[in-house]
């Protein structure tokens, strides 16, 4: 089965390279379930949405929308660029473009940005495979179904394949995956097992349907039912019942997760550890209020700003595991004894269909990880790892209708988790099952069946 995670599930993001610049997953900023096939409200060419920028710098950046650029072959448009850009100074230019939150965060509305965010990086470095990522809401509240996922097309000939054909693939496969949660009823979006069957055939036609002997399309995703809350950041946990608590803090303002975003660098998935969790805990000293407010929207799930699915990632997954790494190391600084990170998570409960004489099973599971170095292991592998740790339980807990779980044992679900855990422990992360933290619970009422 195809997979797709943030912490909960956490997007993790390959970054393209354009002249030591990363090129930029896409997320709509939309929140609804939409099947609009273009999610660009055309600019007028030239409109300058960031000011810090000058009217001849921006004419700099249009010179690369070449006449006609769209129906060129990728090759030929690689082989105009080049030689447009081929001084420092474009390069410098082009970077700066790149570092601005105002341009990335109207990529989708305005043309120019559109155009620097999706396009250009095909020109770049690694420009054969480019890595987008997605979110699908039911509704706008907080504890709307969800459907996360993330995409790659590879160009497979870009002698033949045109700039337009490779856009409109890419807008087509948002298109496809927002189709998919549109006519579902409640009750059908509460049914796990069946919704992620349905889920899976209608990526594998819209593969089917998409791909050319130019275009390979790769998609993977994670579906969240609307009962299934958000990740207590404190205790690691997913909350299944988060009502019971109420905030302390009110929501994470404009303000903080600008502030926040500053750590997100288009290198940072290339930074050491050691450099990113000290830059981390800086940032949270100088105002913890901060931190303690984008905490709270991460645990309740409720955001009152607007994120795209790459933003919601970094906060999910990287600010998460370095949060709860320095934690750690505070707390072992005054115990002497290291304590070490850790992740866990209520799964969905699998439970049978009707009223009455019903059979459920739940599972809560925890893991902990060790870093080696962690002056020379990257916040990318780390983050990969990790995330593809929760991946595979979600994964083997997903696949697995309720009569087979309840015919297994809570050290079944042990060996199993230990399994997965040993495939993915490198030489340099060791993922570690906490056994005395697996709850797995079995009731079976049609036992007492008269």
């Amino acid at each position: 089965m195809k997979k797709y995670l943030t912490i909960i599930l956490a997007t993790l993001l390959t970054m393209s390279v354009f002249t030591g610049c990363a090129g930029r997953s896409r997320s709509p900023e939309q929140n609804n379930v939409s099947t609009t096939n273009s999610p660009i409200a055309t600019s007028e060419q030239g409109e300058m949405p960031d000011n810090s920028f000058s009217k001849e710098e921006y004419q700099k950046l249009l010179a690369l929308q070449i006449d006609g650029y769209e129906d060129m072959t990728v090759s030929d448009y690689r082989s105009h660029v080049a030689k447009l850009t081929d001084t420092t100074e474009y390069r410098d230019l082009l970077e700066r473009f790149w570092k601005s939150q105002i341009l990335y965060g109207v990529k989708d509305t305005n043309e120019t940005a559109s155009f620097l965010f999706y396009v250009l990086p095909l020109t770049g470095d690694e420009w054969k495979t480019q890595n987008f990522s997605e979110e699908v809401r039911t509704s706008n509240s907080a504890d709307s179904a969800r459907l996360e996922y993330s995409f790659s097309l590879t160009i497979l000939d870009a002698d033949t394949l045109t700039i337009r054909e490779y856009n409109t693939t890419r807008l087509n496969v948002i298109k496809g995956m927002q189709d998919i949660l549109g006519d579902k009823t409640a009750p059908e979006l509460q049914n796990t097992n069946s919704i992620l069957a349905d889920i899976q055939n209608n990526t594998d036609n819209l593969i089917e349907q998409l791909k050319t002997e130019e275009i390979e399309i790769s998609i993977e995703y994670a579906y969240f039912p609307a009962s299934v809350q958000g990740i207590d950041k404190e205790n690691g946990q997913s909350q299944g019942n988060s009502e019971q608590e109420t905030r302390v803090y009110s929501n994470g303002t404009e303000e903080d997760y600008r502030s926040l975003f500053t750590l997100k660098t288009p290198d940072y998935q290339n930074t050491p550890i050691k450099d990113f969790n000290t830059s981390l805990l800086a940032w949270a000293n100088e105002n913890r209020e901060r931190m303690e407010r984008i905490d709270e929207d991460t645990k309740f799930n409720d955001f009152s700003v607007t994120l795209t699915a790459e933003e919601l990632s970094f906060v999910r997954l990287t600010v998460f595991l370095s949060g709860m790494e320095n934690g750690k190391a505070i707390q072992s600084s005054y115990t002497e004894t290291e304590l070490k990170p850790y992740y866990g998570e209520y799964l969905p409960e699998k439970i049978t269909s009707g009223n009455l004489d019903v059979a459920r099973c739940n599972l809560f599971y925890q893991f902990s990880y060790r870093i080696s170095e962690t002056e020379t292991v990257t916040v990318g592998e780390r983050d990969r790892q990790i995330e593809n740790m929760i991946n595979a339980v979600q994964t083997f807990w997903g696949d697995m209708d309720v009569e087979s779980a309840l015919k297994m044992s809570e050290s079944d679900i042990v060996k199993k988790l230990e399994e997965i855990a040993a495939i993915y422990t490198t030489d340099h992360i060791t993922i570690t099952i906490n056994k005395d933290q697996i709850h797995f619970e079995r009731m079976d009422e049609r036992a007492y069946r008269n």
